[in-house]
């Protein structure tokens, strides 16, 4: 037979433990655990020492997971499976589990806070929308630019770019467009965007800097790589907004944040991982999340998710520059920083380059140093 106790974590998360063998006929046990998905709107299920058990457990935890958000912690592999094919998340620690609901929770608030930012009735916002639309052309697009000089202008200049090698000047916006296409006027409409995502968050200049010094370095290491100017631009735009994740969290949390800030500062502890002991998430899920609903290139949202773990290799034509570039400013900065050469190499090695540098160090700091536009 099973026994179980129940108790409040902190959070003021209601967590029941079972111990010893759980059967078929452990009526009380089941009696509890319905009995607790009634009154809690989500609840830890601890099966750290309960050394076996029937399937009737988890078909039971099943039923009730309709009703509340269960998450399970377990370590046995037979258990985790089981969880897996009724779709419960399982956890290895208490910790771990509460940390998970504290950034659903964080999200959750998040996002209902974005929804009445005023970014997302800009201009910008919304020609993104129309080049993300699988309807979009280039006669409502020049509808929709025609009274914004600035835009037009930032068109032409771009198309008639050496990088586009245009026979003949493009003499009008149409003509501008369509030699740039779709996907890098996307681009360009971002850059605007997150202009309104800076002015917005613009108590943040510190971070809104380190993005720009990023977005220069790893565009910098991309081109002396011999990287084409498609990637060069992309790049560059990973590395503008590669912690929008992390201004957010800021801005609509300021004091928790500053609870991060400290650990930065004192602790040494990097960001990300602070983040997660305060919000139980992380300023990259965050910032990739933010980059899904805002409807940026899949590319964005994937690279600005991985720029600490570089868990997806199919993407490190973009995300070791940002990676590298990240980690020299913050230990320019005096942050918390991961070593970066071997990946710098790496790098150079998939684009079948030479190491340029001799003084990687300095040399980046004399290009930052450069007085440049950004």
């Amino acid at each position: 037979m099973a026994e179980y106790q129940i108790n409040t974590i902190d959070g003021g998360i209601t967590q029941i433990s079972v111990s010893g063998s759980a059967e078929s006929k452990d009526a009380e046990l089941f009696r509890a655990l319905s009995h607790l998905s009634n009154k809690k709107n989500c609840a830890l299920v601890n099966l750290l020492e309960l050394s076996e058990t029937s399937d009737d457990l988890f078909l039971h935890l099943e039923d009730i997971s309709v009703r509340t958000k269960i998450k399970v912690i377990a370590k046995k592999p037979e258990f985790i499976t089981k969880c897996n094919k009724i779709g419960l998340q399982t956890f290895p620690s208490t910790k771990s589990a509460a940390l998970s609901y504290a950034g659903e929770e964080t999200l959750s608030l998040l996002i209902s806070r974005l929804r009445d930012v005023p970014i997302l009735n800009s201009e910008a916002y919304r020609l993104i929308q129309h080049v993300s639309s699988p309807d979009a052309n280039f006669p409502e697009l020049e509808r929709m630019l025609q009274n914004n000089s600035g835009l037009c202008s930032q068109i032409l200049r771009t198309a008639n770019s050496p990088y586009f090698m245009r026979a003949s000047k493009a003499e009008t916006l149409q003509q501008a467009m369509v030699t740039l296409g779709f996907a890098p006027l996307r681009q360009l409409f971002i850059y605007n965007f997150y202009n309104s995502v800076g002015n917005f968050f613009g108590a943040q200049k510190s971070t809104i800097e380190h993005g720009q010094d990023c977005a220069r370095l790893a565009e910098y290491i991309a081109k002396s790589a011999g990287a084409p100017y498609s990637e060069c631009a992309k790049v560059r735009l990973i590395g503008l907004l590669h912690d929008v994740g992390r201004q957010a969290l800021a801005f609509f949390f300021p004091q928790q944040y500053e609870r991060v800030q400290h650990m930065v500062r004192v602790e040494k502890k990097p960001s990300f991982l602070a983040e997660l002991v305060v919000f139980g998430i992380e300023h990259q899920k965050i910032g990739s999340i933010l980059a899904h609903r805002w409807n940026f290139p899949d590319y964005l949202s994937k690279v600005i998710g991985d720029h600490h773990y570089l868990k997806a290799k199919d993407w490190n034509k973009l995300s070791l520059p940002v990676f590298c570039a990240n980690n020299f400013l913050n230990n320019r900065d005096g942050e918390p920083s991961s070593p970066f050469y071997q990946k710098l190499e790496g790098y150079f090695f998939l684009k079948r380059a030479e190491l340029p540098w001799k003084d990687i160090d300095n040399e980046f700091l004399e290009y930052l140093e450069q007085s440049q536009e950004f």
